[in-house]
Order: structure tokens, then C-alpha cells, then sequence
């Protein structure tokens, strides 16, 4: 996933051997908060334990969900038959897809370019969510077209339309034209316009085309689950047969607020958008009590006291520095502590900035994240 890489970092940097000898006692490894889904994956297909991954998200939930229920192989071979090689064909036919490559190939500036994408993309139907929401900002018309042409032609087999539908979210993410995160779109000025244009050339059937290629060779050795729900509720229900990994949220910005185009693509649907990120409405958006200055601290012990209870061994990774949404890797510590048994590491990694850019501030900077090893008293 663009612009979500901490975790596969570190599993790279130590934690994978951590969570290899954790899950040793363990029947089953949990992923609180899964996001990009790379420890779900990695549990799935490594250490040989059910994986049961939750977040709040269905984007993450799905890309979780592509590999920790499926327990072979996805040929490769099939999906180019039965997916790729249709929305290729599908799109081709379409009159608005004739129009859209003529724009593209026209010698425009940036500011005409856009201008003549936005009113090209007038709403078509509910049914072309990414045409209709964010064709000519986040997408150009060929790629809003061929993003809603692989939703509708996602395959019917459970285990290939969940992998399709990775790949597909996988590929937004890469042809996105965002800074950092899709939070707002690139504007099509003097500042902005080059990097909009670089991103308005990219094919999301390429994209997805390798994002297949890394995701169709793994699978679960055990079959597992990935559910969209409240992590403190999830927790409630977990045993002591479980290793658990958290990884809360550390900014103050609700996530979902970065994350609306990718869950556009999970879900297949969209409300009516609004604002110059395209935002659907409040209600549509979920947010997490983690999220706030003034509930983050109280959520993270609510959760501690919870798989305490459970008697749940836990590894913890936040950033060591203090973060946007009041916690910091000492207060993570801490509130560790008074419930747990706790052995600490430290990891360099590079981590996301939630919308940085080279203007203001770097889309990723260097940190050192720290991981608990929480064993139950």
C-alpha cells in the first residue's frame, strides 16, 4: 500500500522474530487495528496461526481478508482470464472510455486538462462511484472509468472477488493523485500540476495487475477471519490463547478522513461528497474515540484492563515520540505496565506523516518505534 509501510518496516527490523516467538504459546494471532494488513499477513502465512484481524475500516478489512481466508494459492493465470483481461475488454467499448482517452491524449496544460476531466465527469449513476465522486480530482476519467469497471466486474468466487478487490484498493492508492495521503487532491497549478499529471498517467489495471502478483502467492496455512469492528470490543471476547498485536491510531485526525477514497473502493458505494476533498458525509465516515486528544489515553486503558482480563499476551508497537492525539510511546509504556508483565524494544522505522509533503513537512519521517512485549501477571 502507498504511503502505509511502518509495519512491513519492522517486521523486516525485528518484529517479525518477536511475533515468531510469542506465537509460539498461542493458538491464535489477533490484529487490532489491521490497516495495510502486512502482520495479518504475515501471521497467516508465516506463522501458521488462525489470524483473526479487526479494524474499523472495510478497506482494511478486505485487504486483510484477501489473505488470512483464503488457503491456496490464487492462480495467477485465472485472474488475468476471468478479471483483467474482461475490464480491459469492457472498458474498451465504452463511449465515455473513447472520449476520456482523446482528452488524454490531447496537448493540454494542467489547468485545461482538469478543467475539461471535472466537467467531463458529471455524475453518471450511483452505481459509478469513483466517476462520479471523484473522477477529474483524485482520478482522471480513464482511471475513475477502469476503477469502477473493475468493481463491477469483480469476479463471484468468494476468494478471488476478495483478492480482486485488494488489488483494486491496492491500485487506488497508487494512482491516486493525493500528497502523502488522499486527504485532498493535487491542485492544477504551477505547484502541484506536474505531480497531478504524473499521477493521471498511471493505469490502475497495471497497478493492479501487480499487486496480484504479490498477493495471489500467499495464503493462511490455517484459515482465518477479518472483521470490521471497535477493537475494545473485540477485545472482551478474546482468551488467553491469544497473542494479541496493537498498533492504535497516533494522530488526532480521524483516519477515515485520509482514508474516504480507498473505503469509497471497499465498499463500492459512496454518499454525496463535499468540500475540496471530496469528502462523503460525517455519518458515513467511521471515527475512533483513539482519535481524540481527549478520549485517547482513556480508550488504550480501557483496552489494556480488557486483555488483561482476558488473560491475552500482547505485543504493542506506537511511536516513541509523542503524537498528535495526546499519547506518547511513554505514556503507551506505562499504561502497559500497571497490567502487564512488559519487556521493551526499539525499532528505527519510516513512518507516515498523515499528509506531509516535501512543501511543509516530509510524507515520511524517520522514528524510532517502540514494540512491548506485554506478558499477562
Amino acid at each position: 500500500m502507498r504511503y502505509m509501510g511502518s509495519k512491513r518496516q519492522m517486521l523486516q527490523n525485528g518484529l517479525a522474530d518477536i511475533l515468531g516467538t510469542e506465537a509460539k504459546s498461542a493458538s491464535r494471532v489477533v490484529d487490532l487495528f489491521s490497516g495495510s494488513a502486512a502482520v495479518s499477513w504475515f501471521a497467516a502465512s508465516t506463522l501458521r496461526r488462525r489470524v483473526l484481524a479487526s479494524d474499523l475500516q472495510e478497506y482494511a478489512c478486505v485487504l486483510a481478508r484477501a489473505v488470512v481466508g483464503r488457503t491456496s494459492v490464487l492462480p495467477l493465470d485465472r485472474v488475468e482470464r476471468e478479471w483483467l483481461n474482461p475490464v480491459m475488454h469492457s472498458r474498451a467499448q465504452m463511449t465515455n472510455w473513447n472520449d476520456a482517452r482523446r482528452l488524454d491524449r490531447q496537448d493540454l496544460s494542467i489547468e485545461s486538462w482538469s478543467a475539461k476531466a471535472r466537467a467531463m465527469c458529471t455524475p453518471l449513476a450511483a452505481s459509478d462511484p469513483i466517476w462520479t465522486a471523484y473522477g477529474g480530482h483524485y482520478f482522471s476519467p480513464t482511471q475513475a472509468l477502469t476503477l469502477d469497471t473493475m468493481l463491477h466486474l469483480l469476479p463471484e468466487e468468494t476468494e478471488m472477488r476478495e483478492a480482486c478487490l485488494a488489488a483494486t484498493i491496492v491500485s487506488a492508492s497508487w494512482c491516486v493523485a493525493a500528497p502523502g495521503h488522499t486527504a485532498q487532491p493535487f491542485m492544477a497549478n504551477a505547484t502541484a500540476g506536474k505531480y497531478l499529471r504524473e499521477a493521471w498517467c498511471r493505469d490502475p489495471l497495471e497497478y493492479a495487475r501487480r499487486a496480484l502478483e504479490r498477493i495471489a502467492p500467499i495464503y493462511a496455512r490455517v484459515p482465518g477471519l477479518a472483521v470490521r469492528e471497535n477493537a475494545n470490543v473485540v477485545a472482551t471476547e478474546l482468551n488467553s490463547a491469544d497473542l494479541v498485536f496493537v498498533d492504535p491510531p497516533y494522530s488526532a485526525v480521524q483516519y477515515s478522513r485520509f482514508y474516504h477514497v480507498l473505503e469509497t473502493v471497499a465498499l463500492g458505494k459512496c454518499g454525496r461528497v463535499q468540500g475540496k476533498g471530496r469528502y462523503p458525509p460525517k455519518e458515513e465516515r467511521p471515527t475512533s474515540l483513539y482519535s481524540r486528544a481527549t478520549t485517547a489515553a482513556v480508550e488504550l486503558r480501557k483496552l489494556l484492563e480488557a486483555l488483561a482480563s482476558r488473560g491475552c499476551r500482547v505485543v504493542l508497537t506506537f511511536p516513541s515520540g509523542r503524537c498528535s492525539n495526546g499519547l506518547s510511546g511513554s505514556i503507551v509504556e506505562i499504561e502497559t505496565q500497571k497490567w502487564f508483565a512488559v519487556t521493551r524494544h526499539e525499532i528505527s522505522v519510516r513512518f507516515s506523516t498523515l499528509g506531509g509533503n516535501t512543501r511543509n513537512r516530509a510524507a515520511r519521517q524517520r522514528a524510532t518505534e517502540l514494540v512491548l512485549v506485554a506478558r499477562p501477571r
